[in-house]
């Protein structure tokens, strides 16, 4: 951490809380959201809790006011702003406290709460603690399929303010003069990836849509591997030097490109495979992923779902 800020007083005043605010505009509208002082949504059951002492977690700054916390099973990012923090990913059941306990560190010289987490899909690595977020009263973000897996329905407390909000395509978070795009480009991981965009600093955060090694579509929630390779030309029109995996340190735009290249290769050579007539049962041994390094292994119901896609 270095000279990072480090600390968040756990007293949150009321005085904070009422003033604060954030405005999320997707298509056009605008949506205010506040923080609250009390659940008022309920998400799954709470996983047993591991003591924060035994999870080792660690903060690194990104650039100036982007942090990221790795350790746990996934990766969070933390944006500071003038008013309030935006979490990126909220990892595993039973990190709650470990992760807060780096937010505290990093947000001591601010003072300021998380206000809103957005998720990059539904998968326990990026949601597992969203009730405990809920609990805390921070509005929860997500992509409209993405919540649908995680079956939380879009909810609002007894004044009408945003709890859960779901987006289909696109929205624009703002929130003390930062500024964050979330983008869904189609299945790839799954059928409800984020794409979250600080166009400011040149960063995307890609969740799962990222991997140093191959790609694992989850067919049941709707992923796709014939898409994922469109999805990635998506998020290589937009301008940007870095990018944030879902597990794994900070890489390159340059990164990025070669790990689409090689999806590009596998998609290419398993649609040639089937339009020759190689069938469902020989398409994995007869595919050809070890110049990527890269070990497909496609079983059941996963396998006949990548054939179909080539149908």
């Amino acid at each position: 951490m270095g000279s990072s800020p480090t600390g968040l007083r756990d007293a949150r005043s009321a005085t904070l809380r009422r003033r604060s605010f954030l405005r999320a505009a997707g298509a056009g509208c605008a949506t205010a959201l506040a923080a609250l002082a009390r659940p008022v949504v309920a998400v799954a059951q709470d996983a047993p809790v591991t003591p924060a002492q035994a999870i080792q977690l660690d903060a690194e700054l990104v650039r100036t006011g982007l942090y990221l916390i790795r350790g746990g099973g996934g990766n969070s990012l933390l944006r500071l702003s003038a008013n309030g923090m935006l979490l990126v990913d909220g990892n595993l059941p039973g990190t709650y406290r470990a992760l807060m306990s780096q937010v505290r560190r990093i947000s001591k010289l601010s003072d300021m709460p998380v206000r809103v987490l957005v998720l990059t899909d539904h998968h326990p690595e990026h949601a597992g603690n969203s009730a405990q977020f809920a609990a805390a009263g921070i509005t929860i973000v997500a992509q409209r399929e993405a919540l649908a897996n995680l079956g939380l329905p879009e909810s609002q407390d007894a004044a009408g303010r945003s709890r859960v909000i779901a987006y289909d395509d696109e929205r624009t978070l703002r929130m003390g003069g930062v500024e964050v795009q979330l983008k869904h480009f189609g299945p790839a991981r799954t059928s409800g990836d984020t794409v979250v965009y600080f166009p400011d600093m040149k960063i995307v955060a890609l969740g799962d849509l990222f991997a140093t090694d191959a790609p694992e579509p989850d067919f049941a929630a709707g992923g796709s591997l014939l898409g994922w390779g469109s999805v990635l030309a998506r998020v290589l029109e937009l301008d940007f030097d870095r990018v944030v995996p879902g597990r794994g340190p900070v890489v390159g735009r340059e990164a990025l490109v070669a790990f689409k290249d090689k999806l590009d290769a596998v998609v290419s050579r398993a649609g040639a495979l089937v339009r020759a007539g190689v069938g469902e049962d020989a398409l994995m041994s007869r595919l050809r992923t070890d110049d990527l390094g890269w070990q497909l292994d496609f079983t059941g119901t996963a396998l006949n779902s990548f054939y179909g896609e080539f149908r």
